[in-house]
């Protein structure tokens, strides 16, 4: 909705182009996050018409307020992190009512809030405030003060802007979507840890970057043993559910720096980046502590765990070649033997 209370009754020529306007837009295509978006809008809108101070103000999800997160213009150390009490001034109002608001005379506007919208060493001469929205919420503001010279925002300039800023919210919701998806690629559908692709996309940088920076790089291979026997005595979902909590321990017991991935239908690999051998070995014990916790007095559920530690000295096809008997080592090992082999295997 478009208020033009104290603002121009007609549209006024100006130097906006069709061409202009498309060039600004192309730009705003090319954003590669959230961030450089908005950088980009403000760039965009300082360059096409001139304001002495462009602002996004970004909404405080918990009290509704407002904070001045990103300011161009030579004022803008004056305000930069100022925040804004939830409906003081225009732009609590813009936010609150959803409303698309220009004043070209605040003298004479009721809406200008000397208290609120004054900014010190600046006289106030015309206002633009346009809220930008995801998913049909506002989540921010876009806040024009001031033209550096000539006349006010004119009409044709205020619907200009109101385009730019409904482009960025779709490309912003178009990011959104796209990490999503490609999150959705890079996940386990059942689990929500990374699978193996993912796994090994990742493996291959650690492994370069073992061989680059003389870093050191763990493994765990976690399967549950007698999964199949699980299904069969409490059904499918209840397999699940143990994968679920399985994978949720592994998550919180690792680190952010850490890789969660689901290796087969029973089996998960987590890989400990800059972890020497003490330090995996620790981890494994406190993995194994945490699962007796959890799953008491079940032997069933028992959870193997094998280690695999590669040194930094060790070649890339050393490591390949220790990866796949570790990830063998799971499906030759008897029960009756499984101990004394896993014994063996950490040995070597």
């Amino acid at each position: 909705m478009e208020e033009t209370k104290g603002g121009p009754t007609v549209n006024e020529p100006g130097n906006l182009t069709p061409g202009r306007l498309f060039e600004a837009i192309k730009d705003l295509s090319y954003a590669k996050s959230s961030d450089d978006l908005l950088d980009r809008l403000l760039k965009k809108i300082s360059s096409l018409f001139s304001p002495e101070m462009a602002c996004f103000l970004l909404k405080d999800l918990a009290t509704g307020g407002l904070r001045y997160a990103l300011v161009a213009g030579e004022q803008a150390e004056v305000i930069k992190d100022r925040f804004i009490a939830k409906g003081e001034g225009l732009p609590g109002l813009a936010a609150e009512t959803n409303q698309n608001i220009i004043i070209t005379d605040p003298t004479r506007d009721p809406r200008f809030n000397t208290t609120v919208d004054q900014i010190p060493g600046l006289e106030i001469r015309c206002l633009i405030a346009i809220p930008f929205h995801v998913e049909k919420r506002v989540q921010g503001l876009v806040y024009l003060i001031n033209r550096k010279s000539g006349p006010a925002f004119n009409l044709e300039e205020f619907r200009a802007i109101q385009t730019l800023v409904a482009f960025s919210e779709l490309l912003l919701i178009k990011m959104v979507l796209w990490k999503q998806v490609g999150d959705l690629e890079d996940l386990d559908q059942l689990t929500g840890a990374f699978n193996l692709k993912s796994f090994f996309n990742y493996f291959k940088r650690e492994v370069a970057r073992c061989e680059r920076y003389g870093t050191d790089l763990s493994l765990l291979q976690v399967s549950i043993d007698y999964y199949e026997k699980i299904i069969q005595t409490f059904g499918q979902e209840a397999g699940e559910r143990v994968l679920l909590n399985l994978s949720f321990i592994l998550k919180k017991t690792t680190r952010k720096v850490d890789l969660v991935a689901r290796n087969a239908e029973h089996e998960f690999l987590v890989m400990l980046p800059q972890t020497n051998q003490a330090g995996a070995q620790k981890v494994r014990e406190r993995i194994q502590k945490i699962l007796k916790t959890r799953i008491p007095g079940r032997p069933e559920f028992l959870l193997l765990l094998l280690l695999l530690f590669i040194q930094s000295q060790v070649s890339r096809r050393s490591i390949y070649t220790k990866f796949l008997k570790l990830t063998l080592a799971l499906i030759i090992l008897t029960r009756k033997d499984r101990n004394e082999n896993i014994q063996q295997l950490e040995k070597n």
